[in-house]
């Protein structure tokens, strides 16, 4: 086995890889070779300072004959008033199952590249900016997927504990029938064209002129080119303002919503929430979504005041 910087030259395997690795998570398709060198442009071109990478970021690669067996990607980032910390930040970590000791071999490597910026944390699988994730990775938001639990297991044991959870739910070919709420309400309907095959959907609930509430979706499109994703509606944001609640605004905004989007071809819908959450979990379970992912990011201390403890 070999332990090697990425480079272009080794593009095609690690893409192979890459999409070996996430075939059973939840909303990732296969990725063309030139999806997954836009996603390491930040280690190929060495562009630091922007808002669309990390800083120093690099990738090593575990290979034994001509295949990968693991793969990370790192970077570090600013934070603070005059961005004067930096964190460490593990972009993606992957390797195949049965091959721990590559793993652990390129997870050490990359620490040790990491812990040369004297850095207080590494933060591995954060999703709160998408620079910190590839945009093809599942949908908005998440973060590693509980179906690559051998990863999660590899990083547990080397003092990464998990920190913030978000639950994907999956409504299959939904059928809704938006019942109107215990309030007067008038919608808005706002179409935009982004990324996907099908526009995005913004709607809007008013009372007497003033905003009550919103549901906006995007196509799945957004994230994945693969065909299957273009199918998929993703509600980002369903909000419904605190005293209109309890009065069934926000499932008829939904349902309102998820029903427009069917008459333009959407099939299936899917969106997200925080683990601790438990109330929208309630709701969307009981409206006709289930879980079907779990995603976690991790943390570990490095810095000088970790190692006197």
């Amino acid at each position: 086995m070999e332990i090697i910087q990425y480079t272009p030259d080794i593009l095609i395997p690690v893409t192979q890889f890459y999409n070996r690795l996430t075939a059973d998570v939840p909303h990732c398709y296969p990725v063309k070779e030139e999806e997954f060198a836009h996603a390491m442009r930040g280690v190929t071109d060495q562009i630091d300072n922007s808002d669309d990478h990390l800083e120093s970021e690099t990738a090593f690669v575990a290979m034994q004959n001509g295949s990968v067996l693991a793969f990370i990607h790192v970077g570090h980032c600013p934070y603070g008033k005059n961005d004067e910390v930096h964190d460490g930040v593990i972009r993606f970590l992957g390797y195949e199952r049965g091959a721990r000791h590559a793993g652990q071999t390129v997870l050490e490597k990359a620490e040790g590249y990491l812990k040369t910026f004297n850095l207080p944390k590494i933060i591995a699988f954060c999703s709160d900016a998408r620079r910190y994730c590839y945009d093809f990775y599942h949908f908005s938001g998440a973060k590693l997927s509980m179906t690559l639990d051998h990863v999660y297991a590899l990083l547990g044991h080397n003092g990464y504990s998990s920190r913030y959870c978000r639950v994907f739910l999956d409504w299959k070919n939904y059928s809704v029938t938006p019942m109107p709420p215990n309030m007067p309400v008038t919608l808005s309907v706002n179409w935009e064209e982004g990324c996907g095959q099908r526009p995005n959907c913004i709607v809007r609930a008013y009372q007497k002129g003033e905003k009550v509430g919103i549901c906006n979706s995007v196509c799945g499109g957004e994230f994945s080119s693969h065909a299957d994703a273009q199918d998929w509606v993703y509600t980002e944001w369903l909000s419904v303002e605190d005293r209109f609640q309890e009065k069934g605004l926000g499932k008829y905004l939904l349902f309102y919503s998820l029903q427009e989007m069917y008459k333009v071809g959407y099939q299936h819908a899917s969106l997200s929430t925080e683990s601790y959450s438990y109330l929208p979990i309630l709701f969307y379970s009981n409206c006709g979504y289930r879980v079907v992912d779990w995603t976690y990011d991790y943390v570990k201390d490095v810095g000088e005041s970790s190692k006197q403890k």
